[in-house]
């Protein structure tokens, strides 16, 4: 199969493009905040382990008591099939974490340059309407 000239062309310029583009920002799991918060890792590999598993709902952390401690668990079903555990000193960190990600993650989104976005909108206006006497209600002609 033999390209043509403007074919060549056309898949040069693509591929230029490509290569311009931003990486795609890389989301942060939960199970990746959880380990890296201090959570570790229990295998499920026992009957008892399976029952107790079993038991834990799904996708969400819980407080449970072990040996008269409060104790944060997640059963992971879909990634590990094992359970993250730890203290609330480790609990703690997740949060913190997580709330960080998520003002993070807020501050993009409205700091992006979709011209829809009502923020880019009024920081783009030339004329300053908030010290604008008429603004509020104020006749400056008397």
């Amino acid at each position: 199969m033999k390209l043509s000239g403007s074919t060549l062309a056309v898949l040069v310029m693509c591929a230029a493009v490509a290569a311009c583009m931003p990486p795609l920002p890389v989301a942060e799991s939960k199970e990746n905040l959880l380990a890296s918060s201090g959570f570790r890792t229990i295998s499920v590999n026992t009957p008892a382990k399976v029952a107790a598993f079993k038991q834990l709902p799904a996708h969400e952390l819980s407080r449970k008591n072990y040996k008269g401690k409060a104790v944060w668990v997640y059963p992971d079903r879909d990634v590990c099939g094992c359970v993250y555990i730890g203290s609330q000193k480790t609990y703690d960190a997740y949060i913190k974490k997580a709330t960080q990600r998520m003002i993070s993650d807020s501050l993009k989104v409205n700091d992006s340059d979709d011209p829809y976005n009502p923020t880019a909108e009024v920081n783009a206006l030339d004329y300053d309407w908030a010290n604008d006497p008429e603004a509020y209600g104020i006749n400056n002609d008397w």
